[in-house]
């Protein structure tokens, strides 16, 4: 066997036996790497492999740093000790075969450890003759190293996404305190700091695809983090103002077919405020139905600190949410329920509710006195338009929920 020093490339990987190592060349004996050294599977060498196979003529071949063979386009060879490759990660040195000096397990051809911040982490081994295959074997390494690059960076934006979406979850439970936040996010490379916001970002058709649409677009502006939870879009600002929040929507809003709705906490937040709107928006994202109403609206933007009524119901078991409704609206037809939801929407305007459901202003009195025989509620007045509104809310909850 011949060897020859070749450059080191660079990544923070380590491979050994598809577990987690950092070998240091010159014969010293593998170590567990830290939890942050990204791992290298038998799956993912063989992938690569595959990856690199079709444009070459020559068989390619990923050892770990003790020489076992974890990817190849021989089967037969996968899992197997290759002697080469041993010793190319023992010495960190290409090591040539030339025909007639093979060893059990090894084929004539070139293997060059991958040493990457001063570790073996693999050896890249190229069948053939070293002087024709030297060239191929050489480049090998180098595009293995983009591909791990590639791997490395999905695994990272897999791993800060989780990460995100852990802060926020965890923000939702008031478990959270600033330090801890403030930690948390430079953890993902985020260093935000107070004032806060908290946004959720919502529309009545945000399936998978338009999260991750948005959650794309959301990571190319800074001062965000943001992340997919109950259904919504999570943002959570840093150092926010107004108008850097009005900003944030309009930017969101551009070139989308479907309008987006944010349902927005407290500007310029406190982390007890934080933590309030946190708790809020978790609460209401739980029964979405009770936004539905608000979608129907001009404006984009609803307030948390405007979903009193709303969030109250959201705490209310099950039995008694549907009992809210059930109680009022259980003699009404759908067109009385929807008379009586546009009235209380049009500020209890007969003229404005006639406008709103396209009918005269004498039909919607006679459903209104119609409502009233029927459920004793005499919605011109101010306590009985509370009650309805309690029961159309509940109603609200109960029928997304219990359709999700």
């Amino acid at each position: 066997m011949r060897h020859g020093r070749l450059p080191a490339a660079r990544l923070t990987l380590a491979i050994y036996d598809g577990q987690m190592i950092e070998v240091t060349p010159n014969g010293s004996a593998p170590t567990e790497s830290s939890p942050s050294t990204a791992q290298i599977t038998r799956e993912l060498a063989q992938r690569l492999v595959e990856q690199l196979a079709p444009s070459l003529v020559h068989n390619v071949n990923i050892m770990d740093a003790t020489g076992m063979i974890i990817g190849s386009m021989d089967a037969a060879r996968i899992g197997t000790r290759h002697d080469g490759a041993r010793d190319a990660a023992f010495r960190g040195e290409a090591v040539h075969i030339a025909p007639g000096d093979e060893h059990p397990g090894t084929r004539p051809g070139v293997n060059i450890p991958l040493i990457l911040e001063g570790h073996v982490v693999a050896v890249v081994g190229v069948t053939g003759t070293p002087a024709e295959v030297l060239p191929v074997a050489q480049v090998l390494v180098l595009t293995v190293q983009m591909l791990l690059t590639q791997e490395r960076l999905r695994d990272n934006a897999s791993w800060r996404e989780s990460a995100t979406r852990d802060i926020l979850s965890t923000l939702s439970l008031g478990k959270l305190t600033e330090s801890r936040l403030i930690s948390g996010l430079r953890g993902i490379d985020m260093p935000l700091q107070p004032p806060w916001n908290l946004t959720g970002v919502f529309n009545t058709a945000l399936g998978a695809n338009q999260s991750v649409s948005l959650l794309r677009q959301l990571r190319e502006l800074s001062g965000v983090v943001a992340a997919d939870i109950n259904g919504a879009v999570w943002v959570l600002s840093g150092s926010s103002t107004a108008i850097g929040l009005s900003l944030l929507r309009q930017r969101l809003q551009q070139s989308r077919v479907q309008p987006l709705w944010f349902l927005t906490g407290r500007v310029g937040a406190t982390m007890p405020q934080l933590t309030g709107d946190a708790e809020r928006l978790g609460a209401l994202l739980a029964r979405p139905g009770l936004l539905v109403p608000f979608t129907t609206e001009a404006t984009s933007e609803i307030r948390l600190d405007s979903l009193g009524l709303e969030l109250a119901i959201a705490g209310l078991p099950e039995a008694m949410i549907d009992d809210l409704a059930a109680s009022v609206l259980a003699p009404l037809s759908d067109t009385l329920r929807e008379t009586a939801r546009m009235f209380l929407g049009n500020e209890l305007s007969i003229a404005g509710a006639a406008r709103a459901l396209g009918v005269h202003r004498n039909t919607v009195v006679q459903r209104l006195d119609r409502i009233e025989v029927l459920t004793t509620l005499n919605m011109r007045r101010f306590s009985s338009a509370v009650s309805m509104r309690v029961a159309l809310a509940a109603d609200d909850a109960l029928y997304v929920h219990g359709t999700q």
